[in-house]
C-alpha cells in the first residue's frame, strides 16, 4: 500500500516540484532560476511549516503541489489585506491525476487559510492585488482539470481575462498616433523624469493602490526609468504605463480622465519605444473585458483565456 501525505515544501523538493510543474503545466514552463525568484525570494514566502507552499508526497516522492499566499509584507498603502488569501498555482503530475490529490491539496490550503482567519480566497486575484501572480487565473482551454478542481472545491468563476499580443514590426505608429491625438492636445506624454518621481508615486498611491506601486518602485530602483511613460495634464500626472522588453504593463489612467484617448496616446508611444529597442511583439498576460476591447483597437488579439475564481470562507 502506498503512503501519502501533504506537507510544507522543503528545499530538497525543488527538482521534483519543477518536474511536476513542467509535466502538468506544459504551456507554462518553469525554470530553476524563475522558481527560486518567484517563491524562495518572495517577501511573502516564509519558509517552514507555515509557508503555505504545500507538497503532496506519495511513497516519498512529490507528485503535486499548491502555493497558498497571505501577505507577510504590506501591499503598499493597501496594507496586509488581512481578510484575503490567494492561490496562484496548483499542479498534479499527470500520472497521478484523478486520484483526489488536487482536492486534498486544495482542502489543506483552505484549512491553512482558515487558521490565518482569511475570509475570501482568490485564484489568483485582482489588478493591484495578486501576490505571487504568474497567471491571471485558470486557463480555460488548456487546463480543464483546474476548472473542475476549483468548481468541485466550492469556488465560483468570478470573471474572465485574456492574454493578448501582436507583432509590432508592422504597427502603423503614424496612423495610430494621428488617431490618438485627434483630441486632447493639452496632454503631454514623456518619459518619467527624476523630478517627477515623487509626484508619480503619489499618483499611483491615490489612483492605483497596491501591487502596481511595487512594480513601479522595482523598475525605478533597477535604473529602468526609461521604461516608464507618464501623461500630464496641467502639470498633473493623470496616467502612466511601463514595460519590460516586449512585455507591456502595468498601465492605467486616472478614472476621471478616462475616455479622452490618454490611454491611446500612452500605448502608441510605448509601442514605438518597444520597436526602437528592436522589439518584435507587444504582449501581456492579463486584460479584462474593457481593457481587451481597448487593445483590440490596436490589432492585439487574445492568445489565452482565463477564469478568475473566488471562494468565501
Amino acid at each position: 500500500m502506498s503512503s501519502q501525505e501533504i506537507r510544507s515544501f522543503r528545499g530538497s523538493d525543488l527538482r521534483e516540484v519543477l518536474a511536476v510543474w513542467n509535466r502538468a503545466l506544459k504551456k507554462d514552463p518553469m525554470t530553476d532560476l524563475r522558481f527560486v525568484a518567484w517563491v524562495l525570494a518572495d517577501p511573502d514566502y516564509w519558509p517552514g511549516d507555515d509557508s503555505g507552499f504545500l507538497v503532496a508526497v506519495q511513497d516519498g516522492r512529490p507528485v503535486g503541489f499548491l502555493r497558498a499566499i497571505i501577505r507577510r509584507t504590506p501591499n503598499d498603502r493597501a496594507g496586509l489585506e488581512p481578510e484575503l488569501g490567494w492561490l496562484p498555482v496548483v499542479a498534479v503530475d499527470p500520472a497521478f491525476q484523478r486520484q483526489g490529490i488536487g482536492l486534498a491539496l486544495l482542502e489543506s490550503a483552505l484549512a491553512w487559510f482558515r487558521k490565518h482567519n482569511r475570509r475570501r480566497i482568490w485564484v489568483c486575484g485582482n489588478s493591484g492585488s495578486a501576490p505571487g501572480y504568474i497567471f491571471p487565473g485558470v486557463d480555460k482551454d488548456d487546463y480543464p482539470g483546474g476548472l473542475a478542481l476549483f468548481t468541485k472545491g466550492g469556488f465560483r468563476a468570478h470573471r474572465g481575462s485574456v492574454a493578448m499580443s501582436r507583432e509590432v514590426v508592422n504597427f502603423d505608429v503614424d496612423e495610430y498616433r494621428r488617431q490618438a491625438w485627434e483630441t486632447g492636445k493639452d496632454v503631454r506624454i514623456s518619459t518619467l523624469q527624476s523630478e517627477q518621481v515623487s509626484d508619480f508615486f503619489e499618483f499611483l498611491a491615490d489612483a492605483f493602490p497596491g501591487d502596481w506601486n511595487t512594480a513601479a518602485r522595482g523598475k525605478i530602483r533597477a535604473g529602468l526609468r526609461h521604461e516608464i511613460l507618464v501623461a500630464m495634464v496641467d502639470g498633473r500626472i493623470v496616467g502612466y504605463c511601463q514595460w519590460e522588453g516586449e512585455h507591456f504593463g502595468p498601465f492605467g489612467v486616472r478614472k476621471e480622465y478616462r475616455n479622452q484617448r490618454i490611454g491611446a496616446k500612452l500605448f502608441v508611444e510605448a509601442v514605438q519605444k518597444i520597436r526602437e529597442a528592436d522589439g518584435r511583439t507587444a504582449w501581456f498576460n492579463w486584460a479584462e473585458d474593457d481593457a481587451a476591447r481597448f487593445y483590440g483597437r490596436f490589432g492585439l488579439t487574445a492568445t489565452r483565456r482565463y477564469s478568475i475564481f473566488v471562494k468565501e470562507l
